[in-house]
């Protein structure tokens, strides 16, 4: 990240910033740090490899790209546009379900929105 300010915390295993909320953790602090990072840049690949090679299940662009203000149920969403988050959108399901948005475009979300979690 750059343009903010990090102080090192005692520990040297994660920083803080009164410009973010939380810690922020680099390859360059403490162990364990650089190896929980590592373990966590794999399972990001592993997901994301997984996510997109899904098939759709739930059509193609829905709402054109622009989901806001709406509710979805799990599965696999495709879009071939810009997915455009401008009211809050919420992902209705169980603990276990599984939530995929592919697209060729970009994602965004407008500020002051919100991504709820239900059920």
């Amino acid at each position: 990240m750059t343009g903010f300010s990090f102080t090192a915390d005692s520990s040297a295993e994660f920083s803080r910033s009164s410009q973010i909320q939380g810690f922020a953790y680099a390859p360059t602090d403490s162990p364990p740090t650089p190896t929980i990072l590592t373990s966590a840049v794999r399972d990001l690949e592993t997901a994301y490899n997984d996510a997109s090679q899904r098939a759709n299940t739930n059509g193609y662009n829905l709402g054109g790209g622009n989901i806001g203000s709406m509710t979805l149920m799990p599965g696999v969403y495709t879009f071939f546009s810009d997915i455009n988050i401008n009211a809050n959108i919420t992902f209705s399901g169980g603990a276990y379900d599984v939530f995929i948005l592919q697209t060729t475009g970009a994602l965004m979300q407008a500020a002051s929105t919100n991504v709820i979690l239900k059920g």
